[in-house]
C-alpha cells in the first residue's frame, strides 16, 4: 500500500508565481511495518501545511525519512519547521562543506547548516544521498548523484556562483518571465508534433538532486528534484544496472523533474526510461509540483511529451495531489489528466 502527496507550493509571498517540491508517502512494506518518508519541504511556510498534512492523513507523528535533494529554497526551507515538530528517524542531505574547502560562495547554506544542525539536536541521524545508498531492503534506493558526481556539480556550482554566471541565468530566466497563465485556455484537440528538444540544459546545482526510487507493492516511484538530463542519465544507468531494463521493469510513476521544465528532459531520455510513443502497454503516473501563478511551470512541451508517451499527467496548480494504490481518500475526488496544450509561446 502507498499513498503519495504532492502538497502545493506558491513562493513565499502569498500566491506567487515560484514552484517548489513538498512530498509525503506512507508506505507498506514488504515485512509489513507501515512507514512516512519526506521529500523536500518547499518554502519554510509550506513545513506547517507538511506537519499537518502528515498528522492529519497518516495520524502519525513519525517520519521515518526525511530527504532533503538539494538546497533550492524552494525545496529545502519547510524541513527544518518538520524536523523541529515531528519526530525524525533520519534526515538524507548532502552536506557541501564536507566536499569543498571553501563554500563561502553557496547559495542558501544557511538553510542547509540550520536543518542539519536543528536534525543533530534532535538526536536524528543525518546521513549523505548518494548513489548506492538503501534502506528497507533496497525499497528506497538512491539512484543519484555519485559521490565523485556530486563534487564536480559542487565545484561547478560555485565557480559559476563566483563569476557571476548562475546570477546571468536567474536574471535571463527572469527577462523571459511573462503574467501566469490559465493552463486550460491552452487546450488543443490533439497532441501536436514533438518539438521537446534534445538541448535541455539545467544548472550544475540542480543536478545535484537526490534522485530517489521507491519500490513499493512492485510498482515503482521516481523522485527526480530539479535534476538535468545527465544526471537523470546516469539514474537511468544504476536503474538498469540494479533494478532492470526499463522495458521489462517499468516505472509507474515517473515525477516530472524541475517543476516539469523544459530545460530537464529530452525525447530520447524519455523514450529510455518510460518508452517511445505508441510502445508502451499500459500508462503511467506523471505528478509535476507546479505553482498556480507559475508562467513557465509546467511546460506545455513537457506535458505534451509525457501524454504522448503513456503518461497519465498532472499538476499541483494550487492543490494537493494523492496518488495511492488502494481505496480512495473519503472526501477526495479523481484528477482528470492534462490535456494537449498549445506550444507556441513555450
Amino acid at each position: 500500500m502507498y499513498q503519495i502527496d504532492f502538497l502545493p507550493v506558491e513562493s513565499e509571498n502569498g500566491e506567487g508565481s515560484k514552484s517548489g517540491d513538498a512530498i509525503a508517502a506512507q508506505l507498506t512494506l514488504n515485512d509489513g511495518r507501515t512507514v512516512v518518508v519526506v521529500i523536500d519541504g518547499g518554502y519554510g511556510a509550506t513545513g506547517e501545511s507538511l506537519v499537518e498534512h502528515i498528522q492529519n492523513y497518516y495520524e502519525t507523528s513519525y517520519v521515518d525519512i526525511v530527504v532533503s535533494t538539494h538546497p533550492d529554497a524552494d525545496h529545502i526551507n519547510g524541513l527544518k519547521f518538520l524536523v523541529e515538530t515531528l519526530s525524525v528517524g533520519e534526515l538524507l542531505i548532502h552536506r557541501p562543506r564536507n566536499h569543498a574547502s571553501n563554500v563561502a560562495d553557496f547559495s542558501n547554506l544557511e538553510a542547509v547548516d540550520n536543518l542539519i544542525a536543528a536534525a543533530e539536536r534532535r538526536g536524528v541521524t543525518v546521513s549523505e544521498p548518494f548513489t548506492g545508498l538503501q534502506r528497507w531492503g533496497g525499497q528506497l534506493q538512491i539512484l543519484g548523484p555519485t559521490q565523485e558526481y556530486y563534487r564536480e556539480l559542487l565545484d561547478q556550482h560555485l565557480q559559476e556562483e563566483k563569476t557571476g554566471v548562475a546570477a546571468h541565468r536567474r536574471s535571463l530566466a527572469a527577462s523571459l518571465m511573462t503574467k501566469g497563465r490559465d493552463l486550460l485556455a491552452w487546450v488543443l484537440p490533439s497532441l501536436p508534433l514533438e518539438t521537446l528538444g534534445e538541448d535541455g540544459e539545467t544548472g550544475p546545482r540542480n543536478n545535484t538532486s537526490a534522485i530517489v526510487l521507491l519500490t513499493v507493492d512492485d510498482r515503482r516511484i521516481l523522485f527526480t528534484g530539479d535534476a538535468g538530463i545527465p544526471a537523470l542519465s546516469a539514474a537511468a544507468d544504476q536503474y538498469e544496472s540494479t533494478v532492470g531494463p526499463f522495458q521489462s521493469v517499468p516505472l509507474n510513476i515517473l515525477q516530472a523533474p524541475h517543476h516539469g521544465s523544459r530545460r530537464n528532459l529530452a525525447p530520447s531520455l524519455l523514450d529510455r526510461i518510460v518508452g517511445a510513443p505508441g510502445t508502451r502497454v499500459g500508462t503511467f503516473h506523471a505528478p509535476i509540483s507546479s505553482a498556480k501563478a507559475s508562467p513557465k511551470h509546467p511546460s506545455p512541451k513537457v506535458v505534451n511529451a509525457l501524454s504522448r508517451r503513456g503518461g497519465y499527467v498532472v499538476a499541483t496548480e494550487g492543490r494537493t495531489l494523492c496518488l495511492q494504490n488502494e481505496a480512495s481518500r473519503p472526501g477526495w475526488s479523481t484528477v482528470a489528466p492534462m490535456p494537449p496544450l498549445v506550444e507556441d509561446e513555450d
